[in-house]
């Protein structure tokens, strides 16, 4: 395995400090082939936790439309399309893909992964939080685990400093399980339909019949929805 350092080694690190680690593999994946075989198109994954995983799509028309049929074909069933202005986001099968090195190694170490992880062109870039031990084992055991990959570290820096403010995490599962089955209903059928669009695809009457029931409901459980979506992002703003 090759490994290329843009910055400190690990073994040079502090070992009471947490770093921002970001590494770019390039191995033998269904996920890093596919990006090498549509190298114009940028892939970003959302793990799911062996649900069903997001994948976002960005490129040019064209090149978004062979890309969904081809991993339609190669990686899996693709169950929901979300499509947007030059990128699309795609509700995939969970790719069993038990060679992808990180995937157990990270498991094994004291880290955090920030998803989503990126393709491009046959290479993957992951994001980490590690402590200055961890980040230097998992390097050694990508290589015991896939002595053939290419690994680059991009970026080794503490966390804590100026320049690097710490991540925001916001508690997804907990927001979605905050949602009544009637409140992610409208809200994911507004969205889909385009009424937050500029201008608007669709009319707060229309959602409401489709949902059979009348539009003052709707409007209940729409706002009730975006308020729990807002009370989560805008205290953030103010960190």
């Amino acid at each position: 395995m090759e490994i290329y350092l843009s910055m400190r080694s690990p073994s040079f690190l502090e070992s009471n400090m947490i770093y921002n680690f970001q590494l770019e593999i390039q191995h033998n994946c269904p996920f890093s082939k596919f990006s090498q075989n549509h190298s114009q198109i940028e892939m970003l994954l959302w793990c799911n936790s062996h649900q069903h995983d997001i994948l976002e799509l960005r490129g040019e028309k064209k090149t978004l439309e062979k890309a969904i049929t081809d991993i339609q074909n190669e990686l899996g069933i693709i169950i929901r399309i979300f499509p947007e202005h030059n990128h699309v986001q795609l509700v995939i099968k969970r790719c069993e893909c038990d060679k992808i090195p990180l995937n157990s190694i990270l498991k094994q170490h004291d880290c955090i992964e920030l998803p989503p992880v990126k393709y491009f062109a046959g290479r993957e870039i992951y994001n980490l939080l590690v402590t200055a031990e961890d980040a230097g084992l998992i390097l050694e055991d990508i290589r015991k685990e896939d002595p053939t990959a290419r690994v680059n570290v991009l970026k080794l820096a503490p966390l804590k400093d100026a320049f690097n403010p710490y991540p925001l995490f916001l508690p997804l599962d907990s927001l979605k399980e905050s949602f009544t089955a009637r409140q992610l209903q409208a809200i994911t059928s507004a969205y889909n339909k385009g009424y937050y669009e500029l201008p608007r695809s669709v009319l707060i009457d229309t959602l409401a019949e489709e949902m059979k029931i009348n539009r003052r409901t709707f409007e209940e459980h729409l706002r009730k929805a975006e308020k729990k979506i807002m009370s989560f992002l805008i205290p953030s703003f103010f960190l």
